[in-house]
């Protein structure tokens, strides 16, 4: 079962911050998907009311390997979904569920004594896509499609 077309379905990127992503010196596009329980204290779900989503960014890392300098990144997807329950005295509810990504961004480093990842690039995450649906009563399975950019600041 797909999302309703009248399902509130927010946190992806908006149009107008593409502009910034384009300017940046480099990107990468991660397709990850996830299935999601719902816990046994919530009711069985019927139908998605809404689903709000935020990415957080956790960790980067440079690492100098042969083929070239990369950022390995984590994040990770935080969901509230408030659904129709499947119980009729139970009406709408919501769950609070995440998913980890995992991902590397090939980069140049603008100097080569720059070698320690120093803050010397700005790492940022969006969510560009996603598609949730119901598997079952008890289960969800989604796909995210995550933006990933890195700019390097000008290093004095």
């Amino acid at each position: 079962m797909e999302i309703q077309k009248g399902c509130a379905y927010l946190g992806t990127i908006e149009p107008h911050e593409y502009d910034d992503v384009k300017k940046t010196h480099v990107y990468k596009q991660v397709l990850t998907k996830a299935e999601f329980e719902i816990p046994e204290s919530k009711p069985e779900i019927e139908d998605f009311s809404s689903v709000v989503m935020q990415i957080t960014r956790k960790k980067c890392k440079l690492i100098c390997g042969p083929l070239g300098d990369k950022i390995v990144v984590t994040g990770t997807i935080n969901l509230n979904v408030m659904y129709t329950a499947a119980n009729p005295q139970q009406s709408v509810h919501n769950v609070h569920l995440c998913h980890d990504v995992d991902a590397f961004i090939n980069i140049k480093c603008l100097e080569e004594t720059h070698k320690s990842f120093c803050g010397c690039c700005d790492v940022k995450m969006y969510i560009e896509w996603a598609d949730l649906e119901v598997v079952d009563k008890r289960r969800i399975k989604g796909c995210f499609l995550v933006l990933i950019t890195a700019k390097c600041k000008s290093v004095k």
